[in-house]
């Protein structure tokens, strides 16, 4: 009941107001954290309800795919599929596609759920379900996550792996779906169904067309016209240039933070998303933790920064560029 009524409600209003722009990336990791120690609490309850050798519906094994670290929602449905009779697995954030498929075979699963918020995650889970292909796998794949979608499914995921591959909409669905893919009388039947219906979703986008693109010879022609007053001066000391341990401090100040808010989903650019009048408080927070973490790297040394270098005198030939390494070598650039 905690978890279907209070938790649930308190998710899908976090999920509501991210969705509509009212709530951003700061305030929901924020919320992940509250979420983190109410499950944490919740779970020993769980374990002591469980008869003695009672075996689950099905194991899931669930994963926050590579480059994503927020899993709000992923720990609300491993909590309620939990609750409904499932054995889940979960392998946190961050998780390689090698990890989530050896996971999924150490434990003998019966689906994988792949969760993410940011657009790269979408990226990830193709490359996960193109891994499980070529691993020969053809367990349900599900997918969820503020970025996700069916279309994204449809046109993408989907194609990639043999399996089933199910867009699920949020958490209150997961139980629903996870139950019929298990059922041995339910299951071919609603695979066939979304199959169908994300063949749709290809056929619909298919029809729209993509736009012309220009002539090879056109192209060439709208080319960069290069102003060779400009050119700058030979390199002083050309070749290649090792840095081993450059100063932290003097880093710093070439951050480029507009990138960084932008990660955070924060729409706008440095300085000026600090005072801005919709995300201007959650960006001002954001920074501050930034700073303050930045001081202790820097004061502790946490990271050494190394670089390397390359100066090298160069022309462009056709669509190639010459790089000369030395005054009678050229090497072809593409």
């Amino acid at each position: 009941e905690v978890i279907e009524g209070p938790l649930m409600d308190g998710m899908n209003v976090v999920g509501d107001l991210f969705g509509s722009g009212k709530m951003f990336l700061p305030q929901v990791v924020k919320s992940a954290r509250v979420m983190k120690k109410a499950v944490a609490h919740l779970l020993p309850f769980i374990e002591a309800a469980k008869e003695p050798g009672a075996k689950g519906k099905g194991k899931i094994v669930m994963a926050t795919v590579k480059g994503d670290v927020h899993d709000i929602g992923k720990n609300i449905v491993g909590v309620v599929l939990q609750c409904n009779g499932f054995d889940v697995v979960d392998l946190g954030v961050m998780v390689p596609w090698s990890k989530i498929i050896a996971a999924a075979n150490e434990n003998d699963a019966d689906m994988i759920g792949l969760s993410g918020l940011i657009t790269p995650s979408l990226d990830e889970m193709v490359t996960v379900a193109e891994e499980m292909k070529r691993a020969g796998m053809t367990m349900p794949l599900l997918n969820g996550g503020a970025t996700t979608s069916k279309v994204h499914t449809a046109l993408r995921i989907s194609p990639a792996y043999d399996g089933p591959s199910v867009h699920v909409l949020d958490a209150s669905r997961a139980v629903g779906v996870a139950t019929t893919l298990v059922s041995d009388t339910q299951r071919d039947a609603y695979v066939i169904g979304v199959a169908e219906e994300y063949e749709k979703v290809r056929i619909a986008r298919a029809n729209k067309g993509q736009n012309d693109l220009l002539p090879l010879a056109e192209a060439r022609a709208r080319g960069l016209k290069v102003d060779m007053a400009l050119k700058a001066p030979p390199a002083a000391q050309p070749g290649v240039h090792r840095f081993d341990d450059w100063d932290l401090a003097d880093l710093r100040s070439y951050i480029d933070w507009t990138p960084f808010f932008r990660a955070w989903e924060l729409a706008g650019n440095f300085p000026a998303i600090l005072t801005d009048e919709v995300v201007g408080e959650s960006a001002t927070g954001l920074y501050e933790d930034a700073q303050a973490m930045l001081d202790r790297i820097i004061a502790e040394k946490w990271l050494t920064a190394r670089g390397v270098a390359g100066l090298w005198a160069c022309h462009r030939h056709d669509d190639d560029v010459w790089v000369y390494t030395k005054h009678s070598e050229s090497h072809r650039s593409p």
